[in-house]
């Protein structure tokens, strides 16, 4: 699979400033990683047999383990390809050898 690391993708998390008391807006955002992965997008068959619904950009990104990125949670996203997907999953391929993250395009990052 390491051959097949042929994408770029920063994992980022928004930046939070303060609006008010202990209030806070997103204003862009903070990079966590920068790492070579591996892009699958979701086919629609797949997506039939998960019974979806909502109609968005689905994909797979595989890259090799870390245990800082194996506890990265929803407020992560993934900057690819012009666009920020969500993560909607994270899993552990093979024993601590690589991670797979679910997720779908949500929008253009700010410039």
């Amino acid at each position: 699979m390491a051959g097949r690391l042929d994408r770029r993708i920063d994992i980022v998390k928004p930046r939070l400033v303060p609006v008010g008391l202990g209030e806070f807006k997103e204003d862009g955002f903070v990079d966590v990683a920068t790492r070579w992965a591996k892009y699958t997008p979701v086919s629609d068959a797949e997506k039939l047999r998960a019974a979806a619904v909502e109609q968005k950009t689905d994909a797979r990104f595989v890259i090799r383990y870390s245990r800082a990125l194996a506890l990265l949670d929803e407020d992560h996203k993934i900057r690819f390809d012009g666009s920020i997907w969500s993560i909607s999953g994270v899993k552990e391929l093979g024993r601590r050898r690589w991670l797979e993250f679910t997720a779908h395009r949500t929008g253009r990052p700010e410039v």
